[in-house]
């Protein structure tokens, strides 16, 4: 009876994905809406990771839009900085990279994607400094890529003062010299609008947070 069931359980989502591969428009738009509200509301990993599954159901169906795989490395990205074990930290950071060249791979030449593209890299180096030090590098040359793709990116200038801020003064990271690349990217995140309802919107806060531990 159990395996009836569950068949049973199977058989209808398919059915409910298949409806919605079938009209892509505004249930793929709903769809990434419900996404994006549960990264809203997540407070801890575990969310973070619900919210990753919803937008991996997403990608298995809407095969050509980038936007799924997107948001599900986001949501990795976010779910390895809620959990301190590092060997989490860094199986998350290697999936958010996996779906990260998946967005890549639909959507080539992409800003928003290098961007995220970029902290997933530096953060992976954090994970073990000593050994990944390459990855400072290849995180700084997709931000300078997104940077190429459009310079009015607002969370390139976050990521970059992100990696600024929690990088050591010894190192040639610090509050003082991630104050301007903060700064910047507030004045453009005031200026900037995503194309549409579901496109990236996100770092304004966090950057307004970061910048106020500048003072």
């Amino acid at each position: 009876m159990k395996t009836l069931m569950k068949s049973i359980t199977l058989l209808l989502v398919l059915i409910s994905f298949n409806s919605f591969a079938q009209n892509a428009g505004p249930k793929f738009i709903q769809a990434t809406k419900s996404g994006l509200e549960l990264i809203a509301n997540a407070k801890g990993a575990e969310d973070y990771l619900k919210a990753e599954n919803h937008f991996e159901r997403i990608a298995a169906v809407e095969t050509k839009e980038w936007l799924p795989s997107y948001y599900a490395a986001y949501c990795n990205l976010y779910a390895g900085y809620m959990t301190a074990d590092k060997e989490l930290k860094d199986q998350y950071w290697d999936k958010a990279l996996l779906e990260i060249d998946k967005a890549d791979a639909l959507s080539s030449n992409n800003s928003e994607i290098y961007a995220l593209k970029g902290a997933l890299q530096f953060m992976k180096m954090s994970v073990d400094p000593r050994t990944r030090m390459y990855l400072i590098g290849e995180s700084a040359g997709s931000l300078e890529k997104a940077a190429t793709l459009n310079p009015e990116n607002p969370r390139i200038y976050f990521i970059r003062g992100q990696d600024v801020f929690y990088t050591p003064e010894a190192f040639g990271g610090g509050k003082v010299k991630a104050k301007s690349l903060l700064e910047s990217a507030i004045a453009k995140f005031a200026i900037f609008k995503p194309a549409n309802t579901i496109d990236p919107n996100w770092g304004a806060e966090s950057a307004k947070a970061l910048l106020a531990q500048c003072k």
